[in-house]
């Protein structure tokens, strides 16, 4: 579907969330079709979901199981009562953290920062926007704090993203693993055309 009718689906409207959170749509989501695009979805495409590359990252996906499992093994063993829904939304968190930027979302009482971050972005991109849908409306997303939530968050997330991709920088040199934020950075190094917002974009629709 999305192959075949690229330009009809990337063609849509931009929200007021969209735009703020995603530094004026450079995600691969809500930007418009055209050459930044075709970029994008090359790069997601052959560079962070090729088969091989998701293969890479099979230990992620199995220490984070393993972990659950015990975590499950144990409460059972005590007779405590455990909140699987919970537990899973922290498992595929964390899957999606460290295969991206190489930590954890969540830590086991639910508490690391960046959880509670992606679930505010989450929160906020399901709120009504009145200036989506009644543009002559727009001032109630002001009144009703909407405009002032998105760009608390926007803040908080864009210094969260430039201290991870100042830390990856630090350590590029002595560290092998590679997670999508240095496999960006490398291509970014080798000559594609990303400026560090374009990047902080497409590191968050991953957690979306």
């Amino acid at each position: 579907m999305v192959k075949n009718y690229d330009v009809v689906f990337m063609n849509k409207p931009n929200t007021t969330a969209a735009n703020i959170l995603f530094y004026g749509c450079k995600d691969l989501g809500f930007s418009p079709y055209g050459d930044y695009w075709r970029q994008v979805r090359k790069l997601c495409v052959l560079e962070l979901l090729s088969a091989r590359r998701v293969q890479s990252f099979q230990f992620v996906r199995e220490e984070e199981v393993d972990a659950i499992i015990r975590k499950i093994h144990e409460a059972a063993v005590n007779g405590d009562v455990v909140d699987l829904t919970k537990m899973l939304m922290a498992v595929s968190s964390n899957i999606v953290s460290r295969c991206v930027i190489s930590r954890k979302a969540e830590d086991d009482n639910g508490r690391i920062h960046f959880g509670e971050l992606t679930r505010r972005v989450m929160v906020l991109f399901t709120t009504l926007c009145f200036g989506d849908f009644w543009p002559s409306l727009k001032w109630l997303d002001y009144v009703t704090g909407f405009i002032s939530r998105l760009k608390s968050t926007f803040w908080e997330l864009d210094l969260f993203f430039d201290q991870v991709i100042d830390e990856h920088k630090e350590k590029e040199a002595i560290d092998e693993t590679k997670d999508f934020l240095s496999i960006i950075l490398q291509l970014q190094k080798d000559g594609l055309d990303l400026t560090q917002d374009n990047i902080k974009a497409i590191l968050l629709v991953f957690f979306l």
